[in-house]
């Protein structure tokens, strides 16, 4: 994956046009999402552009790898959680498909991890459903001139994420998550042990188990994690 440029958003998009008096390249789009209202508004939005415009929309990832094999596409608009293929799947394969292809991932609510799933695929955007008119115009554009560009309030919540270290909480199962976070509550083992209707031994077993996988060496490092400190934060 190419470094993650985080363009600033108030900057004038670099231009997808030549400037020599030839005619405007036009960014050929593909919209990929499962509620057609989406794609209805997108098409709206670009329909006046010169430098934009739409190629095709389908409703789903399968759908896209299709298309992109028999049309000419530069820049793929893809939904973060659609029924199929799990959005980082699908940009792999659509990058596999159509080397060169430009992908914006689009969505309304996500998570951390998915956003780090999506960007160590490969994307090349990342997009919220409430952003305004220009800027979806600045991450097209951006995009299609070949940066990368993230939302404003995905960079906050990236840049805190990387402000704390990395967390590997996907590594832990479902109980050993309860037990972390309610370590990071400030409960003793006994009292965690009686939140979950577990004995005391056991609770000490999830966290040997789970110290490694976080990269906690004790408690308190762990607690710490779990509310999303480092040890150095200072607060």
């Amino acid at each position: 994956m190419e470094d993650l440029v985080l363009t600033a958003q108030d900057s004038p998009p670099p231009a997808v046009a030549d400037t020599d008096g030839a005619p405007t390249r036009q960014a050929r789009l593909l919209l990929v999402d499962d509620h057609a209202i989406v794609r209805e508004g997108l098409v709206s939005l670009f329909e006046e552009e010169a430098d934009i415009v739409v190629a095709g929309e389908t409703d789903s990832a399968q759908a896209a790898l299709a298309f992109v094999g028999r049309q000419a596409v530069d820049v793929v608009v893809l939904d973060l959680r659609m029924p199929g293929l799990p959005a980082p799947d699908a940009v792999r394969a659509l990058l596999a498909a159509k080397p060169g292809l430009r992908i914006v991932i689009l969505t309304s609510f996500f998570e951390d991890n998915e956003v780090h799933a999506v960007l160590s695929a490969g994307a090349h955007g990342f997009l919220l459903k409430d952003a305004s008119r220009d800027e979806i115009l600045a991450a097209i554009r951006h995009v299609a001139a070949g940066e990368s560009w993230i939302h404003r309030p995905v960079q906050t919540r990236l840049l805190k994420l990387l402000r704390r270290g990395a967390r590997d909480d996907d590594a832990l199962t479902q109980r050993e998550r309860q037990v972390l976070d309610l370590l990071g509550q400030g409960l003793s083992n006994k009292r965690i042990a009686l939140a979950l209707g577990i004995t005391e031994g056991t609770v000490k077993g999830y966290l040997r188990q789970l110290f490694p996988k976080i990269g906690a060496t004790d408690r308190l490092q762990a607690a710490l994690h779990a509310r999303g400190l480092r040890p150095d934060d200072g607060h």
